[in-house]
C-alpha cells in the first residue's frame, strides 16, 4: 500500500513524528552525557536506572488512561506537557544559570510526558488502520523513524557542543507546530464509545485492567520473546561496545584510525544506513511469503548476527554479521508489530501497547545484565549464550503466533 492511500491519522503520525523524533534525537541522546559531565558517572548511572523504572510506571498509566479516557486529548497533553519541560531545561541549562540537578529532574519528567504520548498515538493508529494495511503502516513509520534518528542524530552531534539552547528552540517549535496539527486534525475513532463506569479507585482498576493483559497467557509469551531478541541488539552499545574497546587492535581503514569505539560506530552507522536505505526493498521482497516463517527467519538472522559479533574482532567479518543481523531485523520488525496489534483486544490497546513496553525495558536491563555476566564468561561463551537467547525467543514467537495450545485464540 503505498502513503497517498493511508488514512489521514496515519499520515500525521508518520510526519509528525518524523519532525518530533528528528528534534528529540538532536538533543535527548546527548543529555546523558551532560548529566555524567555535570553530576559524575556513578550518580548519572543511578539516575538513569531509577529513570527506566520510572519511565516503565509511567507507561503502565498512560496505557490505562488512554483506554480509560480519549486518546486524542491525552496525546495533545502529552505534547503540550513535553514542550513544557524541554523549555524549562532550556532555562536551566543556559550557561549563565546552568542548574544540573534542574535539568535532570526535568529530563526525568520527560518520562511522564512519553508514557501520555506513546500509548494512545499507537492505540490511535491501530484504530484508524485495518489488518491488511498495518504492515505497510509499520514498514514506513519504521523507515521513517531510522531515517529521523540518523538525522537527528548526525545534526546533535554537529551542533550540541556549541549551539545547543538553538537545538532546545528548535524542538520547542516542533513541538508547539505538531501540537496544534494533532489538536486540528487527528481523528478519535473512539471518542463516541461509551466508556466504560468504573466504582473502584483507579489505582486498583489500573492494576486489575493489566491483570487481564498478564492472563493473556499469548500475549505475555509474546512479549518475553521480545525480550529475548531485542536483547541481542542492546547490547551493541553495552557487551560488545566495551568488548571493542578492550580487545580490538586498532587499524587505518581507507586512511581512517579506527578503534574499538570507532568500531562501534561503524556498526552503529552501518545499521542505520541499511535501514533507511533497503527496508522497503526487504518488505517487498518477503510480502508474498508466510508471514510467521519470515519472522521466524529473520529472528535468527538478527540474534545470529549479533551473537556473533559478541566474540568477533575483525572489521570485515564485523561488518558482515552486522548486515545479516540488519536484514532479519528488517525482516522481523513490522511483522512483530503486525502480530502485535493482532493479539490486543480492541477495548484494551493502549494498556496492552504499554504492557508490551516491558518487551523493551526488559532487553535492555539483559543487555546490560551482559557486562556482569561477561566478566564471568570469556566472549565465545557470550556469544552462544546470546544465541541461545534467540533460539529461546524464536520459539516464543512460534508459539505465540503459529500454534493452539493456548485457550486464547489468535484473532481472525
Amino acid at each position: 500500500m503505498k502513503f497517498s492511500q493511508f488514512p489521514s491519522n496515519v499520515k500525521l503520525r508518520i510526519i509528525c513524528g518524523f519532525f518530533d523524533h528528528a528534534a528529540g534525537m538532536s538533543v535527548m541522546p546527548f543529555m546523558v552525557l551532560y548529566i555524567a559531565d555535570e553530576l559524575g558517572k556513578v550518580t548519572s548511572g543511578i539516575l538513569l536506572s531509577v529513570n527506566v523504572i520510572f519511565g516503565l510506571i509511567c507507561g503502565l498509566c498512560g496505557g490505562y488512561f488512554a483506554d480509560r479516557f480519549s486518546r486524542k486529548g491525552q496525546l495533545v497533553a502529552g505534547q503540550l506537557l513535553f514542550a513544557v519541560l524541554i523549555i524549562l531545561m532550556t532555562i536551566f541549562i543556559h550557561p549563565a544559570i546552568n542548574q544540573p540537578w534542574l535539568v535532570t529532574l526535568f529530563f526525568m519528567l520527560t518520562a511522564v510526558s512519553n508514557a501520555m504520548i506513546f500509548p494512545a498515538l499507537e492505540a490511535l493508529i491501530i484504530d484508524s488502520t485495518t489488518e491488511e494495511m498495518r504492515k505497510s503502516v509499520y514498514v514506513t513509520t519504521y523507515w521513517t523513524n531510522n531515517l529521523a534518528t540518523a538525522i537527528g542524530t548526525a545534526i546533535g552531534g554537529l551542533f550540541y557542543k556549541d549551539h545547543r539552547i538553538f537545538l532546545f528552540i528548535c524542538i520547542i517549535m516542533i513541538m508547539l507546530i505538531n501540537t496544534a496539527i494533532f489538536k486540528r486534525y487527528l481523528v478519535d475513532p473512539t471518542v463516541n464509545k461509551v466508556r466504560k463506569v468504573v466504582e473502584t479507585h483507579w489505582v486498583r482498576d489500573l492494576f486489575s485492567s493489566y491483570q487481564v493483559a498478564l492472563r493473556d497467557t499469548r500475549f505475555v509469551v509474546f512479549t518475553s520473546a521480545m525480550i529475548f531478541v531485542f536483547s541481542a541488539e542492546f547490547a551493541l552499545t553495552n557487551y560488545i561496545g566495551v568488548h571493542l574497546h578492550n580487545v580490538f587492535k586498532p587499524i587505518d581503514l581507507f586512511g581512517v584510525h579506527v578503534d574499538g569505539v570507532r568500531m562501534m560506530s561503524i556498526l552503529l552507522i552501518e545499521n542505520t544506513l541499511l535501514v533507511v536505505s533497503i527496508t522497503f526493498l526487504v518488505a517487498k521482497l518477503t510480502e508474498k511469503q508466510n508471514q510467521v516463517y519470515v519472522l521466524l527467519l529473520g529472528t535468527f538472522l538478527y540474534t545470529a548476527g549479533y551473537g556473533l559479533a559478541h566474540h568477533l574482532t575483525t572489521w570485515y567479518l564485523l561488518v558482515i554479521v552486522i548486515f545479516f543481523a540488519t536484514v532479519g531485523e528488517l525482516m522481523q520488525t513490522p511483522i512483530i508489530s503486525v502480530f502485535q496489534a493482532k493479539l490486543m483486544p480492541e477495548d484494551k490497546r493502549a494498556s496492552y501497547i504499554a504492557f508490551s513496553s516491558l518487551g523493551y525495558s526488559g532487553a535492555g536491563l539483559v543487555a546490560s545484565s551482559g557486562l556482569i555476566i561477561g566478566v564471568v564468561l570469556n566472549s565465545m561463551m557470550m556469544s552462544i549464550y546470546v544465541i541461545i537467547m534467540g533460539l529461546i525467543g524464536m520459539l516464543l514467537f512460534y508459539l505465540a503466533v503459529h500454534t493452539r495450545i493456548f485457550k486464547q485464540p489468535i484473532p481472525e
